[in-house]
């Protein structure tokens, strides 16, 4: 006698298969979802450190070369632009011994920044220019705020230069408006 086997061929899921597809669906979105909040923060650290090292690098050329030296906000890489408070569209840092926070033929363009991130809010609380003294020391009290535009309650980094010509960073929340 001869025992004939037939193959079943199953076209679907089981429950198991689909309880497992669904822990596993929602083990990537916990972690994916999380992942924009870090690589926003990422993006603000790294541009603050942009911001940061500007800074430093206006005040060290300004001792080393014995003259002012200015941070101002640009759109062109060429020339200070005074027409909006929002520094994201780039800076450069320039010699600026007549002092006249502007770039004049013969001062020395020392490094231009391009652009940040069109979502990134960057300003300076006092005035338009940075300028450091061949001391060391910033003309006036300033401070760079750095957020996400538009947000309400966010993070805002911050580098602030004191009078003294002490260069920090410093974070918080606010608004960023």
């Amino acid at each position: 006698m001869a025992i004939r086997r037939t193959l079943q061929l199953n076209t679907g899921f089981t429950l198991v298969e689909m309880m497992i597809s669904i822990v596993i669906i929602s083990i990537m979105l916990t972690v994916v979802v999380p992942l924009g909040a870090v690589v926003e923060t990422f993006r603000l650290d790294y541009f603050n450190q942009r911001v940061y090292s500007s800074a430093f690098l206006a005040r060290s050329e300004a001792i080393k070369r014995g003259v002012p030296v200015s941070l101002c906000r640009t759109v062109t890489g060429a020339d200070c632009d005074t027409g909006d408070t929002d520094w994201a569209s780039g800076w450069l840092v320039f010699t600026n011994p007549n002092n006249n926070n502007s770039v004049d033929t013969g001062e020395e363009i020392i490094r231009v920044y391009n652009a940040i991130n069109t979502s990134l809010r960057l300003t300076l609380n006092a005035g338009t220019r940075l300028t450091f003294v061949p001391r060391g020391n910033p003309v006036t009290n300033n401070q760079f705020t750095l957020c996400i535009d538009g947000r309400l309650g966010g993070d805002l980094n911050r580098v602030i230069v004191s009078v003294t010509g002490q260069i920090r960073k410093d974070t918080g929340t606010g608004n960023c408006t």
